[in-house]
C-alpha cells in the first residue's frame, strides 16, 4: 500500500515527532544531543527552514518548524539520515535508528501554535517518572533542562541561535522581555493546572487548527492528489483560485482605499502585507511570482515578509480569506 502524501507547501508549520526504533535511546549522552543540534542547525540553513522550537528526550525528539519552500520530506530525510549515519559510526552499530516514519502535524498559527508550543516544552516534566514531585520541583527541573528551546523562550538563558521565537512569542504581546515573562507564566501554569493535550484536537490528515484552516488543508491535499506532489503544480491545478487583481480589490475595499489602487505595489503598510499573504495563499503563485507583483521583490524577501507578518495582520488576512467567495 502506498504511503499517504504529506501536506507540503511553502509557509507550512509543523509539529514533528520521531522515536527510536523499539523505543530505544537515540541520545546516549550530551555529545549525541550536541551533534544532533549541530546537524539540525545546518539542515535548517540548507533547506531554508525556520526552527520554532525543539525538545530532545532520550528516545525521541519533538520539533516545531516552518518550511519556506514546501520541502519537509527532503529536509527531514537529510537530518535523520545524517544523524543515523553519525550515530551508527560512533557506536559501531548498523541498521535503523528511528522507528518507522516520523509523525508530522500541520499547525495553524496563533492560539493553536501557542498551545502546542507549551505542550512541547512541558515534555521534560511529563509522565509517571518525569512528572513526579511537587509543582515547584517540576518547575525547577523544567527551567534547568538544557535540551529544549524553553529556556530561551522563557528568558532564562540566551536563546539558541537556530531558533526563531517571534512567531510564537508575538502572541504574548508587548516587548521582548515582557513576552518572555508572560510566556514563562503561560507554560508553567501547566505544572499546577490540568491542561488539554492540543494533539487530541488534531483532525483529518493530521491537521491542528480551526474549521476554516482544516478546510483549506483539505483543498490543498485534494490538489496534490490530482496534480502531483509538487507544491506549485498542485496549487495551479485548483479551479477555485483567486486572481491577484481580485485580492487587491478586496484588500483595498477593506482598508478604505478602493478605487485609489490598481495593483499590489500601490498598497502601503499593513494593507500591503495582508495583500501579499493573500495572493501567495490564494492565487497559486510562487514566491518569485508574488514578488513581481510587489515592485520586483525577490523570492527571499517575500518569504521573509510572510514569516514576519504580525499576528494581528495575519488574523485580518485570514478573516478576509474566509470571507472571499473563492475560498
Amino acid at each position: 500500500m502506498a504511503r499517504p502524501l504529506r501536506l507540503e507547501f511553502a509557509g507550512a508549520i509543523y509539529h514533528l515527532l520521531a522515536r527510536g526504533n523499539e523505543r530505544r535511546r537515540i541520545f546516549r549522552g550530551e555529545g549525541d544531543r550536541e551533534q544532533f543540534l549541530a546537524l539540525l542547525e545546518r539542515s535548517c540553513a540548507r533547506y531554508e527552514v525556520s526552527l520554532l522550537g525543539f525538545v530532545l528526550m532520550e528516545n525521541h525528539f519533538h520539533l516545531l518548524a516552518q518550511t519556506s519552500r514546501g520541502n519537509l520530506s527532503r529536509w527531514m530525510h537529510w537530518l535523520m539520515v545524517s544523524y543515523t549515519t553519525w550515530f551508527n559510526r560512533r557506536y559501531r552499530r548498523s541498521g535503523h535508528l528511528f522507528q518507522g516514519r516520523y509523525k508530522s502535524f500541520v499547525v495553524e498559527e496563533g492560539e493553536y501554535l501557542l498551545a502546542l508550543s507549551r505542550y512541547l516544552h512541558l515534555n521534560p516534566v511529563r509522565g509517571k517518572v518525569l512528572g513526579a514531585g511537587s509543582p515547584a520541583e517540576r518547575r525547577e527541573r523544567l527551567r534547568a533542562y538544557r535540551w529544549s528551546s524553553y529556556r530561551g523562550y522563557a528568558g532564562l538563558a540566551k536563546a539558541w541561535a537556530g531558533v526563531e521565537e517571534e512567531l510564537v512569542l508575538g502572541e504574548m504581546g508587548g516587548d521582548r522581555r515582557g513576552r518572555a515573562v508572560r510566556y514563562r507564566r503561560f507554560v508553567e501554569t501547566g505544572l499546577v493546572e490540568e491542561i488539554a493535550n492540543p494533539l487530541e484536537l488534531v483532525r483529518w490528515q493530521a491537521v491542528l487548527g480551526s474549521e476554516g484552516f482544516v478546510r483549506r488543508m483539505q483543498d490543498r491535499m485534494a490538489e496534490m492528489q490530482e496534480g502531483g506532489r509538487g507544491e506549485v503544480t498542485a496549487l495551479r491545478q485548483g479551479a477555485k483560485r483567486a486572481r491577484p487583481e481580485e485580492v487587491v480589490a478586496e484588500v483595498a475595499r477593506h482598508y478604505g482605499v478602493a478605487g485609489k489602487v490598481v495593483d499590489g505595489d500601490e498598497l502601503m503598510g499593513e494593507a500591503r502585507n495582508v495583500a501579499l499573504w493573500l495572493i501567495w495563499e490564494r492565487c497559486g503563485l510562487s514566491q518569485r511570482e508574488v514578488g513581481e507583483l510587489f515592485g520586483r521583490m525577490s523570492a527571499a524577501a517575500v518569504a521573509q515578509r510572510l514569516r514576519r507578518l504580525k499576528p494581528k495582520s495575519l488574523r485580518r488576512a485570514r478573516s478576509l480569506a474566509d470571507g472571499m467567495s473563492n475560498v
